[in-house]
């Protein structure tokens, strides 16, 4: 059976600011990252955008999904596997760190990195494909965040595949 692609696309935090952080670099705060160990539920990896396993070490860091500081450009915290995990690009596939949300809040920003405002919604997570796609109908809307509903913690970005 083929698996169903869409014109859209997970993108995990990058895998060069994941190494640096994974070896014990500073965060956007300038801190060193925190280590717990995962009780098995909601530590979701932003690098393999998979759950991090009952008993794996996980890093916690304040990580900013801008290229620059400017007023939109929000830091806070995210969580890694401390050990090198591979980076996950998905076609249209919904990540497993989305589906265990059960509720994301998604967000569409400019070319500029400037929130599109009236795109900010919070939406049942297996629905997000189809409100990507809705917003991107939007000319102005460059790229899409996905976060945590909850926690407002950065998930992923969404790009036009």
């Amino acid at each position: 059976m083929l698996e169903k692609t869409t014109n859209i696309q997970f993108i995990a935090i990058p895998t060069e600011r994941a190494r640096h952080l994974q070896s014990g670099g500073t965060d956007e705060n300038g801190h060193e990252p925190e280590t717990m160990v995962s009780d098995g539920n909601g530590f979701p990896c932003r690098h393999c955008l998979k759950g991090i396993e009952k008993n794996e070490e996980v890093l916690v860091v304040a990580y900013r999904p801008f290229p620059e500081k400017q007023p939109y450009a929000e830091s806070g915290p995210i969580f890694l596997h401390k050990k090198a995990c591979t980076s996950q690009q998905s076609n249209g596939k919904i990540p497993d760190n989305i589906k265990s949300q059960g509720i994301t809040l998604i967000r569409g920003y400019n070319s500029e990195n400037r929130i599109v405002y009236g795109t900010g919604k919070t939406i049942k997570s297996l629905d997000i494909e189809a409100e990507a796609l809705r917003m991107f109908e939007a000319d102005n809307v460059a790229y899409i965040h996905a976060r945590s509903a909850t926690n407002n913690c950065f998930t992923c970005r969404i790009e036009r595949a």
